[in-house]
């Protein structure tokens, strides 16, 4: 009887906490108003995180092979960032403007609710803000 007891306390208890991790993922997804999953082309050979960090580093031609076998310019990090959005923060000029070339939506804000043409703003750079705006960024 007490180990009866004891299975069901432990699967409770399991239960409860798979509900919890579950529950945080689902409210990530949804912070904010967001609630398109970008991450919808992950493959092993061209990791998102890779070409995210690309972008960063302001390497057009690493990001280049990624957009080639169509990795989804949209792909999300953790934080909802896009690799345009990396590229506009680390004012990554040329990389921006080759991921707009290739659709790269320029309108996709994080889950705290920045988007590109706010941060170009915010950091005071009148060519990337003259970039997003003539490739239909609004605010």
């Amino acid at each position: 009887m007490r180990c009866d007891v004891n299975k069901r306390y432990l699967i409770f208890a399991l239960f409860t906490v798979l509900v919890g991790i579950g529950l945080f993922q689902l409210s990530a997804v949804f912070h904010l108003g967001q609630t398109k999953n970008y991450n919808d082309n992950y493959d092993e050979t061209f990791n998102p995180n890779e070409f995210i960090r690309a972008a960063q580093n302001g390497n057009v031609d690493e990001v280049k092979p990624f957009i080639q076998n169509n990795m989804n310019p949209d792909v999300t990090d953790n934080d909802g960032r896009t690799a345009l959005l990396h590229a506009v923060i680390g004012k990554k000029h040329e990389v921006a403007e080759y991921l707009l070339m290739n659709k790269a939506d320029p309108n996709i804000k994080d889950f705290y609710g920045d988007s590109p043409l706010k941060i170009s703003r915010e950091i005071n750079d009148a060519k990337l803000t003259e970039l997003l705006e003539r490739n239909g960024a609004k605010e």
